[in-house]
C-alpha cells in the first residue's frame, strides 16, 4: 500500500509538471535559429553555413543562421544569452568574442553565461597581403614595424577580437608598433585587405584559401603549432621567430536555464552532424579541422582557456 500511493504522488507530480518531459520528447516542432556575432563571408559565417546545410537531418527541423555583427561579438552574444531558453534560439560562439572580448571588457559573454551544446571545430588564424604586397615573409613584416613604427595598416575583425588577439600578442612578443584598423569580422577585414584599405591581417582559412588559390592574397605565417595541412610552405609564426601560438573555436551555445534534456537531445545532434560525410568535406573545403566536443567536455575546455587568456589580457592592460 505505501508503494502504491508513492508511485501515485510521482505519477501526480509529473502529471503536474508543464508538459516538460512531452516537450522534451517532441523537440523541435519549429525551424531553429543559429545567431552568428559577425557580419558575413567570415569564418564564423561560413561554419553556420555549413552546419546549417544538413543539420535538418539529423535535428528534424531547418536551421536559420541569423547575423548579428558589431560590437566585438557582444551585441550577438547578448541576443542568445536574453532569448528564451527552449532550445530554439543558439549561438555559434568562438573565442574572439566570448573568451577574449568577453575578459578585456568585463562582459557578460563567458562561460558562466551560457550553457554549452558542443564544440564543432577549430582553425588557426592566417597572417596575410595582398599578392602585391612586398612582403614576402612575416619576418620582413616585422622588420618593417621595427623601422616604420605605426605604419603598417592591420585589418582585424573587431576589436581584441580573434583576429586581432594574435597580433597584441605579436607586438608584445616582438616588440613592434603597428595602425590596428577595426572591422565587423573577417569578411569586411578581407575585402579592406583586398581592396588596398589595410595591409594585412591575421585571417581564417575559410575565406582566405580561396583568395590565396586566385593568387590575390599571400600567406606568411600560422598561428597554431603546426604548418597547415593546406598551406605545407607557410611556416609558423614560431617558425619565425615569433612565439605565438593562437587557435579559434567554433562552438554551439545556448542561454542558461536551456532543459536538460533538450541540451542533450542538441548535443547528440551536432555529433551527428560532425560525422556526416558532407559536413566534414565542407569544413575541409574551408580549410578547418572538426573537433568535435560534448557540452560538458568542452566547458571545461572552455574554462581552462578562460584561466590563460586571462593572464594574457592582464599583462596586456598594465
Amino acid at each position: 500500500m505505501r508503494g502504491f500511493k508513492a508511485s501515485l504522488l510521482i505519477t501526480l507530480l509529473v502529471a503536474l509538471m508543464p508538459g516538460a518531459v512531452a516537450t522534451a520528447q517532441e523537440f523541435p516542432t519549429k525551424p531553429i535559429e543559429l545567431a552568428v556575432p559577425y557580419a558575413a563571408g567570415g569564418s564564423h559565417d561560413l561554419t553556420a553555413r555549413a552546419l546549417a546545410s544538413v543539420a535538418h537531418q539529423y535535428l528534424g527541423q531547418p536551421m536559420v543562421v541569423v547575423l548579428k555583427p558589431g560590437g566585438g561579438g557582444a551585441p550577438g552574444s547578448q541576443y542568445v544569452i536574453r532569448a528564451k531558453p527552449d532550445g530554439y534560439t543558439l549561438m555559434l560562439g568562438g573565442s574572439g568574442p566570448n573568451t577574449i572580448f568577453a575578459l578585456v571588457q568585463n562582459a557578460p559573454i563567458g562561460p558562466d553565461h551560457f550553457t554549452s551544446i558542443s564544440r564543432i571545430n577549430y582553425s588557426p588564424a592566417v597572417f596575410a597581403v595582398r599578392s602585391e604586397a612586398p612582403w614576402k615573409s612575416f619576418r620582413e613584416v616585422v622588420d618593417y614595424m621595427k623601422k616604420n613604427p605605426g605604419k603598417f595598416n592591420f585589418a582585424n575583425t573587431g576589436t581584441w577580437g580573434a583576429g586581432d588577439f594574435p597580433m597584441r600578442m605579436v607586438a608584445r612578443t616582438a616588440a613592434v608598433e603597428y595602425n590596428n584598423i577595426p572591422y565587423d569580422g573577417g569578411g569586411p577585414a578581407l575585402l579592406a585587405v583586398l581592396g588596398g584599405h589595410a595591409d594585412g591581417g591575421f585571417l581564417f582559412t575559410a575565406q582566405l584559401l580561396p583568395q590565396i588559390g586566385a593568387g590575390k592574397m599571400r600567406a606568411l605565417a600560422v598561428t597554431d603549432t603546426r604548418r597547415h595541412r593546406d598551406l605545407p610552405n607557410v611556416p609558423t609564426l614560431r617558425e619565425e621567430g615569433v612565439d605565438v601560438v593562437f587557435t579559434q573555436w567554433r562552438s554551439v551555445l545556448a542561454p542558461k536555464g536551456i532543459p536538460h534534456a533538450i541540451a542533450q537531445k542538441l548535443e547528440a545532434g551536432f555529433k551527428q552532424v560532425t560525422e556526416d560525410s558532407s559536413f566534414q568535406a565542407l569544413i575541409k573545403q574551408l580549410g578547418d579541422e572538426i573537433q568535435f566536443q560534448g557540452g560538458k567536455e568542452f566547458e571545461a575546455t572552455w574554462r581552462q582557456e578562460w584561466d590563460g587568456f586571462a593572464k594574457v589580457v592582464a599583462s596586456a592592460q598594465r
